[in-house]
């Protein structure tokens, strides 16, 4: 129910964007602005798959989806676990994910859930119809 519930969602998409795409300091750390459109694209859409919502995300399941795009193409099993270890990190830094206890498994937050529903929107919607939306 929580994730139709982000469908009906009337926030302007640079005000859900906003916390995201600036680099912030957390408990002492700097943590790198996430790029929605670019490099953090793919990751963003994988965890948004709904067969995490069951089982959760984890990171072997993330190099397996992953394994055959342009984001993981090219690297071996341990370098691509690394990558997805990093990435997983910066996701939960956002808040975008959060860990479930005593357990490798992740589970993403609602803000998390708002945040892929409108990536995949507005990656999924013509110039046309955001162009009609926007009058």
């Amino acid at each position: 129910m929580d994730e139709l519930a982000t469908f009906s969602n009337h926030t302007p998409l640079i005000d859900l964007l906003k916390p995201y795409v600036h680099a912030r300091t957390q408990q002492g750390r700097r943590v790198r602005a996430l790029d929605l459109s670019g490099k953090d694209r793919e990751m963003i859409q994988a965890i948004s798959d709904p067969c995490f919502t069951v089982s959760g995300i984890t990171n072997a399941s993330l190099r397996e989806k992953l394994r055959t795009t342009s984001w993981g193409a090219g690297r071996t099993d341990k370098q691509l676990s690394a990558r997805v270890s990093r990435h997983l990190r910066l996701l939960r830094d956002h808040g975008l994910i959060r860990k479930l206890p005593n357990r490798h498994r992740y589970h993403l937050t609602d803000k998390g859930r708002q945040l892929t529903t409108a990536i995949n929107a507005m990656l999924s919607a013509s110039t046309e119809q955001l162009l009609d939306m926007a009058a």
